[in-house]
């Protein structure tokens, strides 16, 4: 199984970002219902692996991260290959994201090793489907672009089926971030 742990983005950001997505010059849009932030890609995560990690994020215990969307970016450089919402750099979020990724470690994954970007991906982009300037253009223009916060309460192990049409994700747990959170009963 292809997954990964993310957090959710509540339906009033994602509003916000479906109407940033239509101001831009690209086509292959990601459906709103798939926006998420990463924050550890897991690969192919086999089930043995997957039981260990379940098991030491029910016992998770970190500070919620406050989230805010500031402005939008590409990743690719002159051959852009992604469009995305930035999140604002917030030491609880890096400090959840590290957690995490050691976490996977020694349940036996091997998370990617790159350097960490919060972000939230608007459109994938296909070499020919768009102009770089004009889309560089459009991205400079968002630079002003902000969500509200919203504080982040649980993780998500998310399971990805890749289709031709674009992924589809499927929620396979949710892990609160601390005892407290757990307690309530949502």
């Amino acid at each position: 199984m292809r997954c990964f742990l993310g957090l959710e983005i509540p339906q009033h950001i994602r509003s916000e970002l479906v109407l940033q997505q239509f101001l831009m010059p690209v086509q292959r849009r990601v459906p709103p219902e798939n926006f998420h932030l990463t924050l550890v890609f897991l690969g192919d995560a086999g089930d043995a692996a997957l039981t260990a990690l379940d098991e030491a994020l029910t016992r998770l215990d970190s500070a919620p991260p406050q989230i805010e969307i500031r402005g939008l970016g590409l990743f690719g450089g002159a051959k852009a290959h992604n469009l995305h919402a930035t999140v604002a750099p917030d030491p609880a979020l890096m400090a959840l994201q590290e957690r995490l990724v050691r976490r996977a470690r020694d349940a036996g994954l091997a998370p990617e090793k790159r350097r960490y970007s919060p972000h939230v991906t608007l459109a994938y982009l296909r070499p020919g489907s768009f102009e770089q300037p004009a889309l560089e253009q459009a991205v400079a223009g968002a630079a002003s672009f902000r969500t509200e916060p919203f504080t982040a309460t649980e993780v998500v192990l998310f399971r990805a089926h890749l289709r031709a049409d674009g992924a589809q994700y499927d929620v396979l747990e949710r892990y609160p971030l601390s005892p407290a959170l757990r307690a309530v009963d949502w």
